[in-house]
């Protein structure tokens, strides 16, 4: 009987740790600007404003780029500028790549919709406040099709 116990106990045990490791946390950010008409016009800017009071720890900061099938290139640059509660602001261009050479999608396909994701830093926040992400096409097209919403996560 006390094997049956402890045998129990063991498995009831091994359960539990795997459930609690296969939880994640849930992101300090994570918010989708979607596009009308699933076009992305050079007049489009995402905006997304972030409260932080934590300025020591890591975060790690990604893009999410949802397109349809029939996107027509396998990246897409952005121009990604950060203003800080100082006023002081950054600007960087950024590469979101979307398809191997070969043409087959790298993001996670669901149906007609691929989802890319590109981790683009990893720090910590300077300064408490609010920061503001602005995130615009840095394409030389005017308008890019078959794109669905662009998102900000911070974990």
């Amino acid at each position: 009987m006390k094997k049956v116990v402890k045998h129990f106990t063991f498995i009831a045990m091994l359960g539990l740790f795997t459930t609690l490791q296969s939880c994640g946390e849930n992101p300090y950010f994570d918010q989708a600007y979607s596009f009308e008409d699933v076009s992305w016009d050079k007049k489009d800017t995402a905006v997304f404003k972030v409260d932080v009071q934590d300025s020591l720890m890591v975060h790690d900061f990604i893009l999410t780029l949802r397109t349809t099938k029939e996107y027509l290139y396998s990246n897409l640059w952005v121009y990604i500028s950060v203003t800080a509660p100082d006023g002081t602001t950054s600007k960087v261009a950024q590469k979101i790549p979307l398809a191997a050479p070969d043409g087959s999608w790298l993001g996670k396909t669901s149906g007609a919709l691929v989802e890319s994701r590109l981790r683009f830093d990893s720090k910590p926040f300077p300064i408490k406040g609010e920061y503001v992400f602005k995130i615009m096409n840095a394409t030389q097209d005017e308008s890019i099709s078959n794109v669905m919403d662009i998102g900000l996560r911070i974990e």
